[in-house]
């Protein structure tokens, strides 16, 4: 099969070629035939892709072990979700998922383009042509983007998934977030199109709008998506560390994000045309840089890939493509001359330029961290990036609160007290009652908290949040009202209800700037975080099953909680739920902790922490090798804070010698002694006392970041279906 998936794969760099060659013949000779005969062989080629899609998939799920990428990403152990899954766990097997994505997203605006004769849409083509063309172009001739090698002779057994991997936020977060750096092209093929080609008139807006608005959405949520996995993954007690992979796909998230609010001025007012077009070009070629960042291996994080080979002629493509395509923007700029100027900078569209300034100088400030070991010899760390982003987020906030309260053309003074001044006070009462609400609520250490400007911080979040969230029930309510008046018959719910329908870009937008509130102030929470590593003893129990069990009756009381161990066990987990016989391939050795939670005399919760070693396997011999650790947390979510508990490093109690190896302890008395006495001896080989580490963390109001994550989610799927569109359409088209 993997050379039926090479003969695929150079078969789609072939097709593309002869598309891309047609196209350029045709707008260059203005031949119609010509680039109808491009457009149809690049909508050909999807089809090729897929089933080179599907050949990878086949070899993965049969665990085929003459596929170099098989081999290295999957393993016959493992649950058949998680060996399909695989297929975007590595470089290669991510890039052919990134071609896939990119030619289903071609196909589709292809045919919504086939009617148009417009000189623009072969332009078009011709730029997606030349995308996919690279991606491949690297597949058929670079070494590690290449799905199909061979691994001679066949292996004899598969290294397995990566166990960061195999979890459900894990699996589903990658391709959500490749869909969203993908579809970037699309309103950026469209935009550069209507560029090169001099066709600038307005009425490709309304569709690129929407392709943009959906690249937004995938990636915002796959970035939450992301944060979840961190925290439940990870065991550190956080959700964002500021990781360059992170950054690498917040980057594009906040350019895209300027450019949805921007290409509403164009519209509106015919403002900002040149920088739309940048915008758009920033957007796109930063994806490409985040695609970049992960699997070049310039740069390291917790999932991101090794060097590669790619890494050059990736980054020689980006810098093209920038320079190139920017240049035309140069070009073209007496075209992309405003229709108005500005005229007021606290009006609507001057609040709209200066969050769109400000979320570009972000992206600046995160692109010179993502790149500092390179720049300047070492790695900016969390304090850098907080240093900066803190304050640059609390003004975003209060941009986003203040633009739908604000005028057009006109300053905030004439607007202020009809439309500013009760969600101002509102917010002013809010950030009080915060400021009361955490000094008596959130628990304390038996030090105070000591930032004080961290406390500020939090506190302008909660103020700013509550004043956003007044103005957004303002508007609502002045919307209901309105319609109430036209539409007297019609109850207060079916007027709040037909008013979202009928209006979704600006009332959907309000919920989603609702939800983007609920997750800031799940932010502010992080100012009164508390961290702390406690002992426990524990005593070796009698063997009476293939457990190791110790038992601890150690108590420690944290900030109010009082905690207390019972059980420690040593045992295994199947990596899989199949029938297959425990061996070292398919044994996961689990160090599990058990822990009773009691708020004053209230028991809360038992609590199980764990920390996991995979086995990790030679591909050549199919023997044991070491153990991979993984942690799992164990979390206590309370309405106002959650209680995190990890488990630690393992010791000896009395620190006489090298702390034992358990899991490979485990592993001999597991797998090896035939008899009970034999058994029994080896068992007598663990320590009789050791010493678990254990880290607890107490974050306040992280219960809002999921909530406003799912509201996020909610919101952007409603805005992307179509739902309420239809009698606009209607509309639209009768005229």
């Amino acid at each position: 099969m993997n050379n039926l998936g090479t003969i695929l794969l150079a078969s789609s760099l072939a097709i593309l070629s002869f598309s891309l060659i047609q196209t350029a013949y045709g707008i260059y000779k203005k031949d119609r035939k010509a680039t109808e005969l491009g457009r149809l062989a690049l909508m050909t080629n999807p089809a090729i892709i897929v089933l080179t899609f599907l050949v990878l998939l086949t070899q993965l799920v049969r665990s085929d072990y003459s596929n170099y990428y098989v081999v290295m990403h999957s393993s016959e152990h493992l649950p058949l979700f998680y060996k399909m899954t695989a297929i975007w766990s590595g470089s290669s097997g991510s890039l052919l998922f990134w071609n896939l994505i990119l030619n289903i997203f071609t196909f589709i605006v292809l045919w919504q383009t086939r009617k148009s004769i417009q000189d623009r849409i072969p332009v078009m083509n011709l730029i997606l042509a030349v995308l996919s063309g690279f991606f491949s172009f690297l597949a058929v001739f670079y070494a590690d983007a290449q799905p199909f090698r061979e691994f001679q002779p066949e292996a004899a057994a598969g290294r397995g998934l990566n166990p960061l991997l195999q979890h459900w936020a894990m699996i589903i977060h990658p391709p959500i977030l490749y869909i969203g750096y993908v579809s970037i092209s699309i309103p950026f093929a469209i935009a550069m199109s209507a560029l090169v080609s001099g066709q600038l008139s307005e009425d490709w807006m309304k569709f690129i709008r929407k392709w943009t608005l959906f690249s937004w959405f995938f990636l915002g949520t796959g970035i939450l998506l992301g944060s979840k996995w961190a925290y439940e993954e990870l065991g550190w007690g956080g959700y964002w560390a500021w990781d360059p992979v992170e950054n690498a796909s917040l980057m594009p998230w906040l350019l895209t994000s300027a450019f949805v609010h921007s290409v509403v001025i164009q519209e509106r007012r015919g403002m900002l045309k040149f920088w739309n077009m940048i915008l758009v070009i920033l957007a796109f070629h930063f994806s490409l840089l985040g695609t970049w960042i992960t699997r070049s291996g310039v740069l390291e994080g917790p999932h991101s890939f090794s060097k590669s080979t790619i890494g050059t002629p990736f980054i020689c493509y980006i810098i093209a493509s920038f320079v190139f395509f920017t240049g035309f923007v140069l070009y073209r700029r007496k075209d992309l001359a405003p229709e108005r100027n500005l005229e007021a900078i606290t009006s609507k569209e001057g609040s709209f330029l200066l969050n769109n300034f400000l979320l570009v100088l972000s992206t600046a400030a995160i692109l010179l961290g993502v790149f500092s070991p390179l720049l300047y010899g070492k790695e900016f760390k969390a304090p850098w990036f907080n240093s900066w982003g803190v304050p640059a987020g609390i003004f975003l906030l209060l941009l986003m609160g203040s633009a739908p309260l604000l005028a057009w053309r006109k300053g905030a003074g004439s607007v202020f007290l009809a439309t500013l001044f009760k969600p101002f006070v509102a917010g002013l009462l809010g950030a009080g009652l915060y400021i009361l609400f955490y000094s008596q609520n959130f628990t304390r250490g038996d030090s105070e908290y000591g930032d004080l400007l961290s406390e500020v911080y939090s506190v302008l979040t909660v103020g700013i949040g509550i004043f956003t969230i007044a103005g957004i029930f303002q508007e609502y309510y002045r919307g209901i009202k309105a319609r109430k008046e036209q539409n007297p018959e019609e109850s207060y719910f079916s007027s709040a209800f037909n008013l979202l329908i009928k209006n979704k870009r600006r009332y959907g937008g309000y919920l989603v700037h609702f939800s983007l509130v609920l997750i800031f102030i799940g932010y502010a929470g992080n100012a009164f975080k508390q961290n702390t590593s406690v002992k426990f003893y524990y005593q070796l129990s009698p063997p009476t099953s293939p457990e190791v069990v110790y038992t601890s009756i150690d108590k420690s009381v944290i900030s109010g909680y009082q905690i207390e161990a019972s059980t420690l066990k040593i045992k295994p987990v199947m990596v899989s739920d199949n029938d297959d016989k425990p061996n070292i391939q398919n044994v996961i050795v689990s160090q599990e902790g058990t822990f009773s939670i009691y708020r004053g005399t209230t028991k809360e919760a038992d609590l199980v922490t764990e920390r996991r070693f995979y086995p990790q396997i030679s591909h050549l011999t199919g023997d044991f090798e070491t153990h991979i650790p993984t942690s799992e947390p164990a979390i206590l979510s309370l309405p106002k804070e959650d209680f995190y508990i990890q488990l630690g490093a393992i010791e000896k109690a009395d620190m006489s010698s090298e702390n034992p190896d358990l899991p490979l302890m485990f592993m001999n008395y597991y797998f090896t002694g035939s008899t009970g006495n034999e058994k029994l001896a080896l068992y007598l080989q663990f320590p009789k006392e050791i010493v678990a580490n254990l880290e607890i963390w107490i974050n306040p109001l992280v219960k809002l970041i999921w909530i406003g994550s799912l509201l996020y989610f909610l919101t952007g799927i409603f805005l992307l279906l179509p739902i309420g569109e239809r009698k606009s359409a209607k509309k639209e088209s009768a005229t």
